[in-house]
């Protein structure tokens, strides 16, 4: 008896992490859209058109990854990753998303099959089949 007693109180402790990680995911996206905001904000003449700063690229990097990982096997598009995170309350530029993206996929980071992005292991694996001979 105590053996399940036990399994039972694990089993909650692995659903408590559970919970914590997805609200840690939520934070940094949060942040990582008011670090953005921020930057646009912030913004001013002598700083317009300068490329993002490595922390915001890394920021950035995070949310797309995040975003592609909620997206499992339907995946995105920059425009579909823009919209996503315009309703969770995150400002991204289209641009930077499509760069990103495309670097990722150099990086093998992220698949991408002619429409959309994917994490590789939401990707579609070739089916090996055995021929009789």
């Amino acid at each position: 008896m105590a053996k399940g007693k036990m399994k039972a109180n694990v089993q909650r402790l692995v659903e408590q992490r559970d919970k914590l990680l997805t609200e840690i995911d939520a934070l940094k996206n949060k942040v990582a859209g008011l670090e953005m905001a921020i930057g646009l904000l912030g913004n001013d003449e002598d700083s317009q058109g300068q490329p993002l700063s490595a922390v915001a690229r890394l920021n950035l990097k995070a949310t797309i990854l995040d975003l592609l990982k909620e997206a499992g096997t339907t995946g995105l598009n920059a425009t579909s990753a823009v919209e996503i995170a315009a309703r969770r309350g995150i400002t991204l530029n289209r641009g930077s998303v499509a760069s990103n993206l495309s670097r990722m996929v150099k990086d093998g980071a992220v698949t991408y099959d002619g429409t959309r992005y994917r994490l590789p292991e939401f990707s579609a694996r070739p089916v090996l089949v055995a021929h009789a001979g």
